[in-house]
C-alpha cells in the first residue's frame, strides 16, 4: 500500500467525524474568505481611477439633514477644474404592482454618464436619452426582467418622495463590472414632476483631472464659508469610507472576527487530529516497530490533517466566491461597486493560513505519538 492510499484510508476509517471536520472548516473558511476580501476591498482603491476624480458636496453641519441650496449648482459649475454637477438623490422605484426594489438617478442627462462611465449603450440611444426630458435609461437586466422595450412608458412609483412618474424608456445599458439594475432619468423632470419644487440637497462633482481635486475642493468650500448652508466637499470614496467608520471601527472589527475564526479552525482540526491518532496509537506503535521512522509518522499525520484542511478550505471559497457573484455591482453611497473578487494576495493568505494551521494542530500529538515507547503504546487500551 503506497502512502497516497494509507492517508486515504485512514481519512475514511471514521467517515462520519472526516465528513463533520471538513464543513467545519469549510464554514469557517467561508466566512475567513469574506472578511479577508471585504478587508483588502476596503483597503484597495476601490472604483478605479475615476473614482478619485468624483467629488461629494454636502452640508458641513448634517450632511442628512441640512439641504445644499439648488443655487449653489450653477456656482459650483463655474469653478475652473469643474467638468460637471448633478444632484444627487436616490430615487426609490416601485415599477406597477411588483415589490421589487430598484435604484433610480434623478440627475444631469450628460453628467450621469461621466458618473457611471461604465455604462454602454448605442450612441443613437444615448442621443435620444439626452434630448428628451422625460426620458429613461435602465440596466439590461432590469429591462429584461420586466420585458421593456425601447419606447414603452414605464410607470414608477416612490414612497420616500409620494411621487409617482411615467417615463419612456429610451436607452438601455449595459455594463462589464456587471451592475445592470439602476434606472436614470431627467432632473428636470423630477422637479417638475414635484410641482417645481427644487431642493437641492447633495451634489455629485466631476473633476476634470486628479490634480483638480484638491484645488477644486477647497475652492468650492472657501466660496460658501459663512453662507447660508457652509459645504464640505470630500471625495466620493471618502465619503463612503466616512459613512462606513460611522458604524464603528470596520477594520477593526473584521481583523478582530477574522482572528477569532483562524483560532476556531485551529480548534477544531487540532481536536480532531488529536481524537485520531489517540484511537490509533497502537496503530502507530506497530509501524514504528516495523520501521517506520517518527518523521515518516509524521508525514503521515500532517497530509491527513492537510487533505481535510484543504479539502474544506476548497468548499469554504467556492462559497465564498458564488457569495461575491452575487452581491456584485451592489453599490456603496450609489457610486462605489461592491466588487470582493478572491484574487490571489486573498487566497493567498487563505492558503497560508490552512497549511499553518493543518501543521500547527497536528505536530503536538504527532510528535508524542511518534516518540512515545513503543512498548508502552502496544499496551494503549484508550
Amino acid at each position: 500500500m503506497t502512502r497516497p492510499q494509507l492517508v486515504i484510508k485512514n481519512l475514511s476509517r471514521n467517515r462520519r467525524r472526516t465528513l463533520f471536520t471538513v464543513a467545519s472548516v469549510a464554514a469557517s473558511i467561508f466566512l475567513f474568505t469574506i472578511l479577508s476580501a471585504t478587508y483588502s476591498f476596503i483597503l484597495s482603491s476601490t472604483g478605479g481611477s475615476r473614482a478619485n476624480l468624483l467629488l461629494i458636496v454636502t452640508s458641513r453641519v448634517s450632511p442628512r439633514l441640512v439641504l445644499v441650496p439648488a443655487s449653489y449648482r450653477e456656482r459650483i459649475a463655474r469653478v475652473p477644474g469643474v467638468e460637471g454637477v448633478t444632484p444627487f438623490v436616490t430615487f426609490d422605484a416601485h415599477y406597477g404592482g411588483e415589490d421589487s426594489f430598484m435604484v433610480a438617478w434623478p440627475s444631469d442627462p450628460e453628467v450621469i454618464f461621466k458618473v457611471f462611465t461604465d455604462w454602454q449603450l448605442p450612441e443613437e440611444q444615448r442621443r435620444a436619452y439626452m434630448l428628451e426630458k422625460v426620458a429613461l435609461v435602465a440596466g439590461r437586466k432590469v429591462a429584461e426582467k420586466y420585458g421593456w422595450k425601447i419606447g414603452d412608458h414605464v410607470p414608477l412609483r416612490s414612497a420616500d418622495h409620494n411621487l409617482t412618474i411615467d417615463p419612456v424608456l429610451r436607452g438601455i445599458y449595459t455594463s462589464k463590472e456587471g451592475d445592470e439594475s439602476m434606472l436614470a432619468f431627467h432632473w428636470d423632470y423630477f422637479r417638475d414632476a414635484r410641482g417645481g419644487l427644487d431642493k437641492g440637497g447633495v451634489y455629485w462633482v466631476v473633476a476634470k483631472t486628479p490634480e483638480d481635486v484638491p484645488r477644486v475642493m477647497k475652492e468650492i468650500d472657501s466660496m460658501f464659508r459663512n453662507a447660508e448652508v457652509e459645504t464640505q466637499t470630500q471625495t466620493m470614496m471618502q465619503f463612503s469610507l466616512d459613512f462606513m467608520a460611522g458604524l464603528g471601527n470596520v477594520k477593526r472589527i473584521l481583523l478582530s472576527v477574522s482572528a477569532a475564526v483562524v483560532f476556531m479552525i485551529l480548534l477544531i482540526v487540532a481536536n480532531s487530529m488529536a481524537m485520531s491518532i489517540r484511537e490509533r496509537t497502537v496503530e502507530l506503535a506497530v509501524l514504528r516497530a516495523l520501521g517506520f521512522r517518527g518523521s515518516q509518522l509524521m508525514g503521515l499525520l500532517a497530509a491527513e490533517s492537510l487533505a481535510i484542511s484543504l479539502t474544506g478550505a476548497a468548499a469554504g471559497c467556492l462559497g465564498a466566491w458564488l457569495l461575491c457573484k452575487l452581491i456584485a455591482g451592489v453599490r456603496i453611497a450609489g457610486w462605489i461597486p461592491i466588487s470582493i473578487p478572491l484574487n490571489l494576495p486573498v487566497l493567498g493568505v487563505i492558503l497560508a493560513v490552512i497549511v499553518g494551521i493543518s501543521l500547527l494542530s497536528t505536530f503536538l500529538p504527532a510528535y508524542h505519538a511518534s516518540r512515545a515507547s513503543i512498548a508502552q503504546a502496544l499496551r494503549f487500551v484508550g
